[in-house]
């Protein structure tokens, strides 16, 4: 195996797929593609734990994500799970560049920091676009990248292009059309994560640094929890929103999201959200 840079050589697939529940043989095609995608946000949540319990290091080797993520239960948030993401692409031997898109859903503002990162992978002389760490409000499987393309189902999206030539990826819910983020398709490297992991973490305008910020998509339901606020997305309806208390916040990790956390981490966790 030769050593890329998204460091498909020091990934174990077969650990990896067995926390998502991925079934069957694996091969660089678009069915593998879409069934891992779907596999991966069911089983794996968005997690920004970590700042949270003061980590203000969080490292995105291979090694150290798989270990957080695989070997530990947890959950991870953008960087850390396209890390894991490429490096398994890498190694069932896909062919991709990764991008970063300004997210847009929370904010409304076109050019905020670009900070969400995602994939491009190429198969058959196509693109699709693969990003399995936007959350509850995010793609259960990869949209062709190209200018209107749709993805439907129970949960439905499409893709548009903005005069100024960037792209909108758009989730389509009864209430209306949801803009998530804007991006171009320029090439973004692991180098470039390292910076934005440093802002996610440390920065006073980051979104993700002081309150607790969980999100999974499953296909029946999704559910997206900022601060004390649980959101619940069905098919078809609008979403649902309801206060939790903080017993109810504590126990939300592993309930609700199917992370795994110490005891420890837990009682960090009960003290910071209590704050001083």
């Amino acid at each position: 195996m030769s050593g890329s840079m998204w460091r498909g050589d020091a990934v174990d697939l077969d650990a990896y797929l067995t926390r998502v529940g991925f079934q069957g043989e694996v091969a660089p095609d678009l069915s593998t593609l879409r069934r891992l995608h779907t596999a991966h946000v069911g089983a794996i949540a968005f997690d920004n734990l970590d700042a949270l319990l003061g980590r203000t290091a969080v490292p995105l080797d291979v090694d150290s994500v798989q270990d957080k993520i695989v070997r530990q239960g947890r959950g991870g948030w953008c960087l850390e799970q396209v890390v894991l993401m490429a490096a398994v692409l890498d190694r069932i031997g896909f062919t991709f560049t990764a991008f970063a898109g300004r997210t847009r859903i929370r904010t409304g503002d076109k050019f905020g920091p670009a900070l969400h990162v995602a994939l491009l992978v190429e198969l058959d002389g196509e693109r699709w676009l693969h990003d399995v760490s936007f959350g509850a409000h995010g793609l259960h499987e990869p949209i062709l990248f190209a200018e209107n393309a749709r993805l439907d189902g129970d949960f439905s999206f499409d893709l548009l292009r903005e005069p100024t030539g960037e792209h909108v990826l758009r989730f389509l819910r009864p209430e209306g059309p949801a803009e998530l983020y804007g991006f171009t398709a320029d090439v973004r490297y692991p180098s470039d994560f390292e910076l934005l992991n440093h802002f996610c973490l440390t920065h006073p305008r980051s979104p993700f640094n002081h309150r607790m910020i969980l999100q999974r998509t499953r296909p029946e339901v999704r559910h997206l929890l900022a601060g004390n606020v649980l959101a619940e997305i069905r098919p078809g309806e609008p979403a649902t929103f309801r206060e939790l208390g903080e017993d109810e916040v504590l126990s939300a990790p592993e309930e609700i999201f199917g992370i795994t956390l110490e005891p420890g981490d837990v009682q960090t966790l009960r003290k910071t959200l209590a704050g001083p």
